[in-house]
């Protein structure tokens, strides 16, 4: 439950961060088997390939409720950065770039925190 500052009209979770974990959260289970977890890349792939390369069931996909509207051309909820991420966990997955992964997670995150937070996206 947010907490009411008494002096200000706003609440505490105004200034709170959403962590990957909230924002997507199936994504946070899967990628958290991947890289700290002893997972066979291989069967990793193969189980997730499809999703990894959908716009509508990757991990941004996720972020938007299992919708691809940030990925098309004219649509309001259209994000070149998200479609920018989108293209860097489908490649960093698919080669397995643990290093790139996290660093990719913490972009986004910092990105969706800055940008959709609000936005209902």
């Amino acid at each position: 439950m947010a907490q009411t500052n008494p002096n200000s009209n706003s609440t505490h979770d105004e200034y709170t961060q959403i962590d990957f974990k909230h924002i997507v959260p199936q994504w946070f289970e899967r990628l958290n088997m991947l890289l700290f977890e002893n997972v066979d890349a291989d069967d990793f792939l193969w189980k997730y390939y499809s999703e990894i390369n959908s716009y509508e069931r990757c991990v941004l996909g996720e972020a938007y409720g299992y919708d691809s509207s940030y990925a098309v051309a004219g649509s309001k909820n259209r994000c070149q950065m998200c479609v920018e991420l989108s293209g860097n966990f489908s490649f960093q997955i698919r080669v397995i770039d643990k290093k790139k992964i996290e660093m990719t997670i913490n972009k986004f995150t910092i990105h969706w925190n800055e940008k959709h937070r609000n936005s209902g996206a």
